[in-house]
């Protein structure tokens, strides 16, 4: 499971750590950014940081920033993990910053097809606002499969409600890490279900340490 990156269910190992930045662009202009870092305190506790603003064609930027900890459910030895994050933090843009508080659980399993390794994870989420009582709902899936020595396929589906707004979104990609490196980058796309037209070409790239 070395390749997986945000890696939900699995926590990392006791002193190692993961770090990734990610950059993409629409037709239109719109950029986003994202930083994501966790580190091992424990087999069976990560903490983390993970941060992403959206800057629209006026450019105008929003963000959102998490402090976490997650922590394993059950045995870590087991095909099913389980796992579940408590997370800090908040929401900025438009001249407002509002404090957020994050809980997410998390679901994986590694799995072999046709002498491959993969996996599939599933974080369901929810980011509650307290100063205004609002919330956030938000589903994301991921399925992953090694194709050879340094190719791994990655297909992830997220969908998020606010208010009554919705967005889902396909995000194909592909992830190449040379032998013997413990950097990886991720090359792919984010495809929403509703407007094809405001398609992003995103890159990643990835480090264990």
């Amino acid at each position: 499971m070395a390749s997986i990156g945000h890696a939900g269910a699995w926590l990392r190992d006791e002193g190692s750590g993961f770090a990734s930045l990610s950059f993409g662009a629409t037709q239109f202009s719109e950029t986003t950014n994202a930083l994501y870092v966790e580190y091992g305190l424990s087999d069976k506790t990560t903490i983390g940081l993970d941060v992403s603003t959206f800057t629209n064609a006026l450019n105008v930027r929003n963000g959102f920033g998490n402090l976490f900890i997650r922590r394993a459910i059950g045995p870590t030895d087991q095909p099913n993990r389980w796992a579940y994050e408590l997370g800090v933090g908040g929401l900025w843009g438009n001249e407002r910053h509002l404090p957020t508080l994050k809980t997410t659980l998390s679901w994986g399993r590694g799995f072999q097809f046709h002498n491959r390794s993969g996996w599939v994870n599933m974080d369901a989420a929810f980011i509650y606002e307290p100063t205004l009582g609002s919330h956030i709902t938000k589903f994301d899936a991921t399925l992953g499969l090694h194709f050879g020595g340094i190719t791994t396929g990655l297909l992830e589906v997220t969908h998020s409600s606010q208010n009554n707004d919705t967005y889902g979104a396909f995000e194909p990609s592909l992830l190449i890490r040379p032998k013997d490196s413990k950097f990886s980058v991720k090359l792919g796309a984010q495809i929403p279900f509703d407007e094809d037209d405001r398609a992003a070409l995103k890159l990643g790239i990835w480090h264990s340490f």
